[in-house]
């Protein structure tokens, strides 16, 4: 165990599943795969539920030590002075913002079908028009149009002034009919029923903290374009709420992630330099979308590094997202387990069936110190590793980061002219 490889080439695996019971050796080994993309010039994106300061260093040196510190971007809902805006709304498919936007309506009233098809394809046809009339919108907006008649009629109008006989005006006057009353008007309160719960929570995250980072027309994040930039993006999405609907937010962002990723599969050319995606709390992959960004044919665009305690913890936020990690994930990391049966799980993913040497292997797994690990590739090319090796244990001290230079709009230059939303 003396002659370990530092990485073990784990990083050229492709899509990765780490898990770590005690996550020290999982941070180490992370890190020292940061430093390295950061070094080659790839893009990074992070995603968490917050900002933690140990990864923030990490990133920060690691930009100042390539010289690329303006490469370096921060969303941080919970600190906006230092936080750069991002719009996750703003340029993800129409039918994927809808499906994910919905999300938000609570299912507080049994009587009311929420998951009405109709429900979701009036607000996928505002955002298609929209985008065919290159009007910048944001949560707020999203809020403002499902509550006000006068908003949609307006946009109607607007549309069919700039693009009469569209898809995207014939797609919106279809959905609004389960919305017009006896005389043919869009009804207020036949709105109210369907979208009060989504207008609320639009509401929230376009205004106070989080609306002084989503409630931009202009953001400093997108993400396809950071990715082509070979950005270093650190993207906290907290949850917001309680239950299964606290984790909406981050849903949006990862099918953002995965939209961007889709541009590049769909026909533009694949970098040198692969950009690299960690999770940092596999609750927050909990989204098929995450499914989506696994995909074989990502790889040469964009490798996945999914990290957790364990397959348990996997499976207690989804079943679901514990079959797609173990199904698209090329690479298995395993550091010390906690237990013999943890160790007999791990090696149901080290050894083939019938394979010699399976009570060695565990003892060696127990024994591992707190950044040691084992790691597997394609079911078969098994090899050891130390991160403490890829990644200096010494204390750095903590980020500082600059306030963003903002961008203000002028008013009445995107969906706020319809909506009278004031964007930042």
């Amino acid at each position: 165990m003396n002659d370990l490889n530092p990485m073990a080439d784990v990083a050229s695996g492709g899509h990765m599943l780490v898990l770590d019971e005690r996550s020290t050796g999982q941070e180490q080994l992370i890190a020292g795969m940061l430093g390295n993309q950061i070094s080659a010039g790839g893009a990074v994106i992070v995603i968490g539920a917050s900002i933690e300061e140990s990864m923030l260093t990490t990133l920060v040196m690691g930009c100042q030590v390539a010289g690329r510190e303006a490469d370096l971007l921060v969303v941080n809902p919970a600190k906006p002075a230092t936080s750069h805006t991002y719009n996750p709304v703003l340029h993800s498919s129409p039918a994927n913002i809808a499906s994910q936007v919905m999300n938000f309506i609570a299912l507080q009233d049994d009587s009311t079908d929420q998951n009405d098809a109709g429900t979701g394809k009036l607000l996928e046809a505002i955002i298609a028009c929209l985008q065919l009339g290159n009007i910048p919108y944001s949560f707020l907006d999203l809020g403002m149009f499902v509550m006000k008649p006068d908003a949609i009629a307006a946009l109607a109008g607007f549309i069919e002034e700039s693009h009469p006989g569209s898809g995207a005006l014939f797609l919106l006057d279809s959905a609004l009919e389960p919305f017009r009353d006896a005389g043919g008007n869009i009804c207020p309160s036949l709105l109210k029923a369907q979208y009060s719960g989504l207008a609320g929570s639009m509401c929230m995250l376009g205004t106070g903290r989080l609306g002084e980072i989503f409630n931009s027309y202009k953001p400093d994040l997108v993400l396809h374009e950071a990715i082509v930039a070979g950005r270093v993006v650190y993207l906290a999405a907290p949850y917001i709420g309680r239950g299964a609907a606290a984790s909406n937010l981050r849903r949006i962002v990862i099918a953002n992630l995965a939209d961007a990723v889709g541009r590049f599969v769909d026909g533009q050319k694949a970098p040198k330099v692969p950009a690299l995606a960690v999770f940092t709390d596999a609750g927050g992959c909990n989204d098929p979308s995450v499914e989506r960004l696994l995909a074989a044919e990502n790889e040469k665009f964009m490798r996945v590094v999914i990290s957790a305690p364990s397959l348990d913890a996997i499976g207690q936020e989804s079943i679901d997202l514990r079959e797609v990690c173990l199904s698209r994930a090329r690479s298995f990391v395993f550091f010390r387990p906690n237990a013999e049966a943890t160790a007999q799980l791990y090696l149901k993913f080290l050894i083939q069936d019938g394979g010699p040497g399976t009570g060695a292997m565990a003892e060696q797994m127990l024994a591992f110190t707190a950044t040691q690990y084992i790691a597997v590739t394609d079911g078969c090319n098994v090899q050891w590793g130390d991160a403490r090796a890829a990644h200096s244990a010494a204390k750095c001290r903590a980020a500082v980061l600059p306030r963003p230079e903002r961008f203000f709009h002028e008013p009445l230059t995107g969906a706020d002219q319809f909506t009278q939303t004031v964007p930042v």
